[in-house]
């Protein structure tokens, strides 16, 4: 095979050890209340509906608003800012063996879904949604229920939690741009990567449906250099030695866990390739 290759591979962290990046932090949730359903394959599953201050506030619009969203089928105008953690293990009443995830909204959104059925409906609806998708599992809406005297199933784990969405980058180049939206991380010039680099939309038309991200610089050596952290709208690069450091915003919400990174030692470019979540475009 091509030496120049060899070290082409899935780079993207998991995030357990990568320090958090800097519009997030770290805060264990408080109990909201707790849905009960199944998967497919019959397994009981739990959706603790946690909050915290630190999420963003999901825009006040009425339930008229919202069931004429839903209607004209342009679920993008209203998103629901949340942060989903991953599935832990738990043990039910009975003994039984199931699986529970949490997932944040703000404090005051949360008020008004239990007070409002229509936006306790869209919530549960998503948040299933976005559990499939993010976890590649099946889960059974129609048996989905709110427990009554039940706010949550199991601990209630800490989660990286982003506190604001970035602003929209077309394309960023290693020239200083005068284009509206673009924006480069204002670091030290004698910290700041020198390369080029590219984000682009795929396709160009119609709904995205990946982000690509292009690296070029004599600095990078090999992978065992690169220290990379992507996250759900931006990426932050550093190569040793030296610390040099390249962060980027992205133009659309994408899935980090399901991207790719390949690494070429030849031509010392990087590329990401990112999934672009649902709803966004």
């Amino acid at each position: 095979p091509d030496p120049s290759i060899e070290e082409k591979e899935l780079i993207i962290p998991t995030g357990e050890t990568k320090k958090p990046a800097v519009d997030t932090v770290l805060e264990t949730p408080k109990p909201g209340f707790c849905l009960k359903t199944r998967s497919e394959d019959r397994q009981k599953v739990f959706v603790n509906i946690c909050t915290s201050d630190k999420i963003g506030e999901t825009p006040d619009i009425s339930a008229a608003e919202l069931e004429r969203i839903i209607e004209t089928e342009d679920v993008g105008k209203f998103r629901v800012p949340m942060s989903v953690g991953p599935p832990h293990g738990e043990v039910d009443k009975s003994g039984t063996a199931c699986t529970a995830y949490d997932v944040v909204v703000h404090p005051g959104f949360c008020a008004k879904v239990q007070r409002e059925e229509a936006f306790m409906n869209f919530l549960v609806s998503t948040t299933l949604i976005v559990i499939e998708q993010k976890y590649g599992v099946k889960l059974v809406h129609e048996a989905c229920t709110v427990l009554k005297n039940k706010r949550q199933m199991g601990q209630l784990e800490p989660q990286l939690m982003r506190m604001t969405k970035k602003p929209f980058v077309v394309e960023l180049n290693s020239q200083p741009s005068s284009k509206p939206g673009c924006q480069e991380s204002q670091k030290p010039a004698s910290l700041r990567l020198p390369c080029k680099h590219s984000v682009v939309v795929e396709p160009a038309e119609g709904r995205p449906e990946f982000v690509v991200v292009e690296v070029q610089s004599k600095l990078m050596k090999s992978k065992a250099g690169l220290q990379l952290d992507v996250g759900e709208d931006r990426i932050e690069l550093v190569v040793r030695p030296g610390g040099y450091r390249l962060e980027l915003d992205l133009p659309h919400w994408v899935h980090p866990e399901q991207g790719g990174a390949q690494f070429h030692c030849q031509k010392q470019t990087l590329t990401l390739t990112l999934p672009v979540q649902e709803g966004e475009g």
